[in-house]
């Protein structure tokens, strides 16, 4: 009988103990199923059964976007369409991205200069569309045509979906780099492909940076005291001798006629910098004058080496 006692005493410590260590695991990213779709909000209700939808067959739900997502290594996708008699259909959409830094990343690949929502760590609220990101989730709600009823319901189902998600909600940390004066918050980028870099500023069809699914990189756009504004770049690499390469491989293919400082006047009459500061690659672009570039790559240098 004691025997069983301290048998059964044992099993109940374990199984408190296995709970307490898989709610620590799960601190950093917890899964978010259909449960958290609300069954019913301000007269909108589910169209049947929602989809699910992964990296892989992404496609077949988002064609155009996918590869935006998958770039930002999605796990899955949950969507749920409401409906309401006489009033425009609302989509709701959950992903899953597997970090807080990617869920970073889906949010701000967009433009961000609409008001915030009030939601989640950042979030848009811009007509009927509502976007925000928190824990390891990027999450949209969106009402086909605007209204007063829709775009509440909008935001309460948005809402509903954020009580819900838990976990990290942590900024990749490479965007806490960037300098505060002159910087356009709307404009910040977190990225890890050549292609997504591309998106928002062109560089060039080759690979010019050896970026990889692993890459992590920021970029920013920079106004200061009514200057014309210019481009900001930070790339982190596993190495000091990984970055100097990049710096090599990307003056040979974009700028092979920068000076022993690394500076280029452009086709288009503006000037472009570079740098390396330990395991980062830095970039100026669009600089109006030599001068300007100058002083910016070197103020942006100490501050990453600074940091």
């Amino acid at each position: 009988m004691q025997m069983d006692k301290m048998f059964q005493l044992a099993s109940v410590l374990a199984a408190i103990t296995g709970t307490v260590i898989m709610t620590m695991a799960g601190c950093a990213h917890v899964p978010v199923g259909f449960s958290a779709f609300p069954t019913e909000m301000n007269g909108w209700k589910p169209e049947g059964p929602g989809k699910e939808y992964n990296r892989d067959n992404l496609y077949d739900y988002i064609d155009g976007s996918a590869e935006v997502y998958r770039s930002f290594n999605v796990r899955r996708v949950l969507a749920q369409k409401y409906v309401k008699a006489g009033a425009p259909d609302i989509i709701a959409d959950l992903f899953d991205m597997g970090s807080s830094k990617d869920a970073y990343g889906a949010y701000h690949h967009d433009m961000r200069e609409g008001p915030s929502g009030g939601i989640g760590v950042e979030s848009e609220f811009s007509g009927s569309t509502l976007a925000y990101w928190k824990g390891s989730y990027f999450v949209s709600v969106l009402a086909y045509d605007e209204s007063p009823d829709a775009k509440a319901a909008v935001k309460a189902i948005g809402e509903r979906l954020a009580q819900v998600i838990h976990g990290d909600s942590t900024p990749p940390p490479i965007v806490r780099l960037l300098p505060e004066k002159g910087l356009v918050k709307s404009h910040v980028h977190y990225f890890h492909t050549h292609e997504c870099l591309n998106v928002h500023y062109f560089l060039a069809n080759e690979n010019l940076l050896g970026l990889t699914s692993t890459s992590e990189g920021v970029l920013a756009r920079y106004q200061q005291d009514g200057s014309d504004p210019y481009v900001l770049i930070f790339v982190q690499y596993p190495s000091d001798g990984a970055a100097r390469n990049a710096q090599d491989h990307f003056i040979k293919g974009y700028m092979p006629d920068a000076d022993a400082n690394g500076m280029v006047r452009t086709e288009n009459g503006r000037w472009t910098g570079i740098g390396v500061q330990g395991v980062f690659w830095i970039g100026v672009f669009d600089a109006a004058s030599q001068q300007a570039l100058d002083r910016t790559l070197s103020e942006v240098l100490r501050h990453v080496g600074g940091k």
